[in-house]
């Protein structure tokens, strides 16, 4: 028998006639391979059990065994299952490679799905779990990260979804005692009441699993959202589902009764098949609106299955999605308009049937329940919602805590406004955007719609305008080049650059010549490498990232054709970025963020991606710290200030996010004070949303980091703040404000 750990192996090594070619999942009892089959020509996902499970003889005689009846299913939309077994003492499972991405991240990226596309998805799904319960088998962990997506030529099924992950270890394991009385496997946001409970499951414990997932297809989050794992559970036993139509008023009033029974706490109470609530669900559903959606694309992430028993927690990890999450205070997701303050969520439209009464719903039930939490929190509970430590593929501290990203959200952060600041204004023409400071501090220069407006420092606090440059199409963000001598202004599909020194104080043309992308639009900030040879422009309307030899163009001329060398492909409506000089990082209005290798973005570019996450709900700025390792990015339709550790991004992406703040509506730009002590974000209240100002949100870092109330408090500003830069010195912040056609000044030392 081997003793080969799976985080082991590596990329070009052979296991079971399979090359392994890139790890697209890990943990503790399997790692996943896309690996390739040279017999038969072909890309698998290969899935690799880890040793412990492969040496007892019970599960791996089972693990074959149900492998193999999985494989035998007959049904379209289940993952096909192409080999099974152990080889050289390594137990492994050959599955087709799904090239499209998970329903998980699709939710991510544009929140709530219409109510046609549910109907299909759920539709499919069911259909694959009624297959395998037909011959016995029940999934245990159905959930929307493991509803694979890929394009279809059926006209009227544009996409097939898959059921994956089939929990074929996880059904082994129950089976062949490898877990303890009362443990349960499945992922908590999903799972049913007589999992937990640790009693006999059958398919309706699926059935309970997929209106979990539908209820977050619709809702754009699970339906039982908790902070804290133990939280979740005792939702799960003994609370009624929330209303679907108090989230999204606008679908069929049936809706929320079809989810009812399939969430019944009791499973005789539940439809009998998947088929049965797809089809109640359809019906309800059948007046809907269907609302459009961007095609999926999807990123390997983390499943995590918990195992409860006396205190203590494992945890398996698969490729799947991380799920993005809602801060405490976050309400009803809306991805497509903001409609206004939240209201108060109804209780729900859940009503007991029958006339036992459950043991949860009982005394000794509840104390139960509070007894089991006092023991899992004591022991080091893990959730599968993402926090804890201490279980395996986890951080060794028991009191690390995982975080995910917070979903779509109107709810605001609040905290007394400043006193005391000292602030100045400049008027601008045009709306103003970007805004850049000389290294010596003496002009300014701030992009206003299609002009450059340069500005000169004075004796004054706000810098006063000079003179007004006119660059056609320049409107978004701009940059300067490290030795301070051109300002590269986003322009069209690619960058305007002007003469920094021609246009300070305009004795000769500043204009010195355009970046083009062909086929490019939507440029949005600009980024340059930190040797000036390259310049880096992200393209909302064309999900890319243009990358131009900007050092060329200044020696040798500007041509389109010579510039441009390529792009990098990213999520939908990529705006915001950052570098360290080695990596970039893109931050995407679809809620998402890429780590770019430059290296690689300037010579390989398709393959300079290494890593994308889910990032909160309209990801919009990225900023780095001096010392780069941490990266703070504003989540405009979250409103919320995220954290992410650098080094995990690149090594560890799922536990990557350490720490969130809840801050003011919508914010935007971003900037550090005192050595990365504070931070302050401009919260643009783009929606003008009636009674919410639009404000500069000052915050510690050190409490942000450390998970403590990090909010110092506000400071009012003009309408739509946009962008924030920093004087040399520190002595002012200096803040486009767009709405009030003016450049806003305000005093660090006030901001005390």
């Amino acid at each position: 028998m081997s003793d080969q750990d799976p985080q082991d192996f590596r990329v070009g090594s052979m296991v079971a006639g399979y090359r392994l070619e890139e790890r697209i999942g890990q943990g503790g009892m399997a790692v996943v391979f896309r690996a390739y089959d040279a017999r038969l020509d072909r890309r698998v996902a290969l899935k690799i059990m880890a040793p412990g499970l492969a040496a007892d003889e019970a599960f791996r005689q089972r693990f074959i065994r149900e492998s193999r009846a999985a494989a035998a299913v007959d049904d379209p939309h289940i993952i096909p299952v192409f080999e099974a077994g152990e080889s050289d003492g390594v137990l492994f499972i050959a599955m087709r490679y799904v090239r499209g991405g998970d329903v998980r991240s699709l939710i991510g990226r544009v929140g709530p799905l219409g109510a046609s596309r549910v109907a299909e998805i759920v539709a499919q799904v069911a259909s694959a779990l009624d297959a395998a319960h037909a011959i016995g088998l029940v999934h245990r962990d159905v959930k929307p990260a493991n509803m694979l997506l890929e394009p279809s030529t059926d006209a009227d099924r544009p996409e097939h979804a898959y059921l994956s992950d089939f929990g074929l270890s996880k059904g082994t394991l129950a089976a062949t005692g490898l877990t303890a009385t009362g443990q349960f496997l499945g992922t908590l946001d999903y799972v049913s009441p007589e999992q937990i409970e640790g009693r006999a499951i059958d398919g309706r414990a699926d059935v309970y699993a997929l209106a979990c997932s539908t209820f977050e297809m619709l809702c754009g989050e699970p339906p039982f959202l908790r902070e804290q794992g133990v939280s979740v559970m005792y939702a799960h036993l003994s609370e009624p589902p929330p209303s679907v139509r108090a989230r999204r008023p606008e679908l069929p009033a049936g809706i929320d009764e079809v989810l009812a029974k399939a969430m019944a706490k009791a499973p005789a109470d539940r439809y009998a098949t998947c088929r049965d609530f797809a089809a109640a669900l359809r019906l309800a559903l059948g007046s809907g609106p269907a609302s459009p959606e961007p095609q999926v694309v999807g990123h390997p992430a983390t499943e995590v299955v918990a195992v409860i028993a006396s205190g203590t927690v494992a945890a398996e990890l698969s490729p799947t999605s991380a799920a993005p999450e809602s801060s405490p205070t976050s309400v009803a997701p809306v991805w497509s308009k903001r409609s206004g303050p939240p209201q108060d969520e109804p209780a729900g439209s859940w009503a007991e049937t029958g006339s036992r009464r459950s043991w949860w719903r009982s005394p000794a039930g509840v104390a139960g329940i509070c007894v089991l939490a006092v023991v899992l929190a004591g022991g080091g509970f893990l959730a599968a919602r993402g926090h804890g430590g201490g279980g395996p593929g986890r951080p060794a501290s028991s009191s690390a805590k995982v975080l995910t990203p917070p979903g779509c959200t109107t709810a605001t952060a609040r905290a007394a406004n400043l006193t005391g600041v000292v602030a100045a204004t400049t008027p601008l023409s045009g709306g103003p955007f970007g805004v850049a400071v000389s290294a010596d501090g003496r002009y300014s220069f701030v992009a206003t719609g299609n002009a450059v407006a340069v500005l000169r420092a004075g004796s004054g606090l706000a810098p006063s305008r000079v003179r007004t440059i006119s660059v056609p199409g320049a409107k978004k963000g701009l940059a300067l080049t490290p030795d301070g001598r051109y300002l590269v202004v986003a322009d069209g599909s690619g960058a305007a650059v002007l003469n920094v020194a021609n246009a300070e104080d305009g004795a000769a043309a500043p204009f010195v010549g355009s970046l083009t992308s062909p086929g490019g639009s939507g440029a949005v900030e600009v980024l340059i490498s930190s040797d000036g040879k390259f310049a880096f422009v992200t393209l909302q309307n064309s999900a890319q990232m243009a990358v131009f030899n900007l050092a060329d163009a200044l020696a040798h001329g500007f041509s389109s054709q010579a510039d441009f060398l390529g792009s990098v492909p990213l999520a939908a409506q990529p705006v915001g970025m950052a570098s360290d000089g080695t990596w970039l990082y893109v931050v995407s209005l679809t809620g998402s963020l890429a780590v770019v290798n430059i290296k690689a973005a300037e010579a390989n570019r398709p393959h300079a991606v290494a890593a994308t996450v889910p990032a909160g709900c309209g990801a919009a700025r990225a900023l780095l710290t001096s010392d780069g390792k941490v990266l703070w990015v504003t989540a405009r339709q979250s409103d919320a200030l995220l954290a992410f550790s650098t080094a995990r991004l690149r090594t560890d992406a799922k536990h990557a996010l350490i720490a969130r703040v809840m801050v003011g509506e919508t914010p935007l730009g971003e900037a550090l004070l005192d050595n990365g002590s504070r931070i302050v974000v401009a919260d643009a209240n783009l929606h003008n949303l009636a009674g919410v100002p639009s404000n500069l949100a000052v915050i510690s870092t050190a409490s942000a980091l450390s998970g403590k109330p990090a909010l110092l408090g506000y400071v009012p500003v003009g309408q739509v703040p946009r962008e924030i830069a920093v004087e040399p010195g520190g002595k002012a912040l200096l803040v486009t404000v767009q709405g009030a056609h003016e450049l806003e000044a305000v005093s660090v030392g006030s901001l005390r």
